[in-house]
């Protein structure tokens, strides 16, 4: 600020224009320290406008114009989130699951709602179907006419088509733009006409493993592959598997629902001990030891005559046994109190342990050259859990309950084994509850009382009645544990179903899959088997009812039927359209 004052009194200063100069470039050299810290850190967009700070006060730096467009490129290229709170990748892969594969739809005009076609060949009811839809229609060289009868009433081209080919042994394929192909259902055509299409899905939440294995076994998908790194499998096969395979990702591929379990945990411990009474024992001694004293009379060059002649002062006696009185009384108690929340998706354990770990020895023998004995002694360390464990494995269900499959252990330390090793001692629940969203649950009576006596003294003394109790002395020892659990779970994700995803859909059976009868050609969603050509065909034809019924009242939409006509007494001199399509 002072250098810009003194530019103003007096625009020729060089002293000062200089020293702005050398003011505008430190301050441009600390907003570009920052911008890069803000920048390392995430914060794009304050990174970007410490950097166009930077760019005033340097604009001759060309680093600095550089960085500032990367940062305005990675603005740019960041996830924003939309007006429907998807991030851009979602809305993204969202818009593709709809997009039509090559070879299964084709672009067509309405349809009038009502077309009857009697005794018409199947060709030229394509063709005028066809025509109606403005769409191009191929017959392959290897197509023959069928005469058939049908009603079409409120459908599509596609669905027309559909029913058409299925009753007649015939298939069609998009193969140009608005241009359809008519060939017959034969497994060489199939083989000729079917083309491959693969494309790659990316799972979100699906397992990739278990969505690999059910695409196998649901639609017999073979040549599938999956890639761990990116949670993505690409799929190749016909154009109608592959869309029924995206279909059932997208219904799958769902996030888990999530349950947070409020774990609230007591655990009350009361130790008392009470001791009373005479003890004889050697000084420096255990109380387990009683009486350990040594009386020697060793010496060298000792004789039986020396023996017989023993005085007091050649006997040698350590750790004379006294007689001391015990009272003792302790009364100690100790409240654990813990307040977890577990977090945890449906199907995935979760697990909480309070307490402490003590090691445990073991030991185990292996041999010092290889082929050898088992006899070099070699110690290593488990440690064990002392204290509360909790396996909890929640699943919800659709009325938001909540079951809850439950393990609990309270494991602590019982006493001292063989060796001065530890002993514990367990008390273990499994069990599996049901709970409504937000319902407590308390676990009580994990209770364990121990109670000990005993009663130490002089042997033969301490047994005398009345007055035995003066020779020896009494230890009580009485300690109380109480655990307490209360289970509180809460739905905080549900499983996000649509009715699209609840709806069935067909897919249809490709001819000579491997997957259909022997002698059967594979008919498509919603078509009639037929015998195969090459099989004799039936002599009597199924009659038509004389009086057929009347379309419900109400506009109701009806289906395409196919209808077989009985066979005509002679050959019809030109089989057309009756009555014209309305």
């Amino acid at each position: 600020m002072e250098y810009t004052r003194a530019l103003h009194r007096d625009p020729d200063n060089i002293t000062a224009r200089t020293g702005l100069q050398r003011a505008k470039l430190r301050a441009s050299e600390e907003h570009v320290t920052r911008a890069r810290r803000l920048s390392a850190n995430g914060r794009l967009e304050d990174a970007a406008g410490e950097y166009k700070v930077a760019a005033e006060l340097n604009p001759d730096n060309r680093l600095i114009a550089d960085e500032l467009t990367q940062t305005q490129n990675q603005l740019r290229l960041q996830v924003p989130i939309n007006r429907n709170g998807q991030t851009q990748l979602e809305a993204l892969v969202e818009s593709m699951k709809n997009q039509q594969l090559p070879g299964l739809t084709v672009p067509a005009e309405p349809l009038p709602d009502e077309l009857i076609f009697r005794d018409a060949s199947n060709q030229v009811i394509i063709r005028a179907l066809a025509q109606m839809a403005k769409v191009n229609v191929v017959f392959d060289p290897a197509f023959r006419p069928t005469p058939i009868s049908i009603e079409i009433r409120n459908q599509t081209f596609a669905e027309a088509l559909q029913s058409i080919t299925a009753s007649t042994q015939n298939f069609y394929r998009v193969t140009a733009q608005r241009t359809i192909t008519v060939i017959p259902d034969t497994p060489a055509k199939r083989r000729e006409y079917e083309e491959d299409v693969v494309r790659t899905f990316y799972l979100s939440n699906a397992d990739l493993k278990e969505t690999m294995d059910l695409l196998r076994i649901v639609i017999d998908a073979r040549r599938i592959g999956g890639i761990q790194a990116t949670n993505a499998v690409t799929i190749t096969d016909t154009a109608a598997r592959v869309e029924a395979a995206g279909r059932l990702i997208s219904i799958i591929d769902k996030a888990r629902p999530e349950v947070l379990i409020d774990v609230e945990l007591l655990e009350v411990s009361r130790a008392r001990l009470t001791e009373y009474g005479l003890q004889f024992a050697s000084p420096n001694a255990s109380s387990t030891n009683g009486i350990n004293g040594v009386a020697d009379v060793n010496r060298a060059g000792l004789t039986y005559e020396d023996l017989t002649n023993l005085t007091g002062s050649q006997i040698f006696m350590t750790s004379v046994p006294a007689l001391y009185y015990r009272l003792l009384k302790e009364d100690g108690t100790g409240r654990v109190l813990a307040n977890p929340q577990l977090r945890a998706q449906v199907g995935v354990s979760a697990q909480a342990q309070f307490g402490e770990r003590v090691p445990v020895p073991v030991t185990t023998f292996s041999p010092i050259a290889s082929g050898g004995v088992n006899q070099q002694p070699i110690t290593s360390f488990n440690y064990e859990n002392i204290g509360v464990n909790i396996d909890i494995t929640p699943r919800t269900h659709m009325n938001n309950d909540v079951t809850l499959a439950l393990a609990v252990s309270v494991t602590s330390i019982s006493g001292v084994g063989f060796g001065g090793l530890p002993t514990f001692g367990n008390r273990l629940v499994k069990t599996t509850i049901r709970l409504k969203d937000g319902e407590t649950n308390m676990l009580a009576g994990l209770i364990r009382d121990d109670e000990r006596r005993s009663l130490k003294g002089i042997p033969g003394l301490s047994d005398i009645p009345g007055v035995g109790h003066l020779f020896g002395h009494r230890r009580n020892e009485r300690t109380q544990t109480d655990v307490i659990l209360m289970l509180t779970p809460r739905i905080v994700r549900v499983l996000d179903l649509t009715e699209h995803d609840l709806r069935a859909f067909q897919m249809g059976r490709d001819a000579g899959a491997g997957s259909n009868l022997p002698g059967r050609l594979g008919t498509p969603a919603g078509g009639i088997e037929l015998p195969l050509p090459d099989q004799p065909a039936p002599v009597d034809r199924p009659e038509v009812p004389p009086n057929p019924e009347p379309p419900p009242p109400g506009g109701v939409v009806q289906p395409a039927r196919p209808v077989v006509p009985p066979p005509p007494p002679q050959p019809a001199p030109n089989p057309g359209q009756s009555p014209p399509p309305r």
